[in-house]
């Protein structure tokens, strides 16, 4: 049984399961904020703005991907409804939390590729400077990627199991008049 696009659109739940998303990011984020401001005091005795910045958007673009993969899983893939059990909660969390990793794995990737390629000679002395593709470099940064998203699902679990128990919590307080089902329910 195939759904249509606007089907899947139409799906229930994706309220609840966008703030989830969101929190999560909000949450990321401030946790690197604080890592960083702490790391950089404990390092020279100072926050220095321009690293910190840097930090703070690479953090962002890690975060992002993060919050979109929990939140496309918990509305389309595996929803958290009022009637699971504790255990079926965990594991549609742990879920939701593999791929929002794998999100951030393949965003991370691609900028990786795109960010190994250069110009050959001075962008502004050579009138047509050629694009050169260094395979080393998007090879490193394609294995950093995979690194980041394994560890990033690894330290993001306890969170992403907290959200996904919390998100139950609100979900039996204030139960959907229709019932949510996801991919998995099918």
């Amino acid at each position: 049984m195939t759904m249509t696009m606007k089907q899947l659109v139409r799906r229930h739940g994706a309220f609840v399961s966008g703030i989830t998303g969101i929190a999560l990011v909000v949450v990321l984020v401030t946790q690197d904020m604080v890592q960083t401001a702490t790391n950089y005091l404990y390092a020279s005795g100072q926050v220095m703005p321009n690293i910190f910045l840097l930090t703070v958007g690479y953090s962002i673009v890690r975060a992002i991907p993060f919050g979109i993969g929990f939140f496309l899983s918990l509305w389309l893939v595996a929803p958290i409804a009022e009637e699971l059990r504790v255990p079926h909660v965990i594991t549609r969390a742990i879920l939701a939390t593999g791929i929002a990793a794998t999100l951030t794995f393949v965003v991370m990737a691609v900028m990786a590729v795109i960010g190994s390629f250069d110009t050959s000679g001075s962008l502004f002395g050579n009138s047509f400077p050629l694009p050169t593709f260094s395979g080393s470099s998007a090879a490193a940064g394609l294995l950093n990627a995979l690194a980041g998203a394994i560890s990033l699902f690894v330290m993001r679990l306890p969170l992403g199991v907290l959200a996904g128990i919390l998100l139950w919590i609100w979900r039996k307080d204030h139960p959907p008049k229709r019932p949510l089902e996801g991919i998995i329910d099918l």
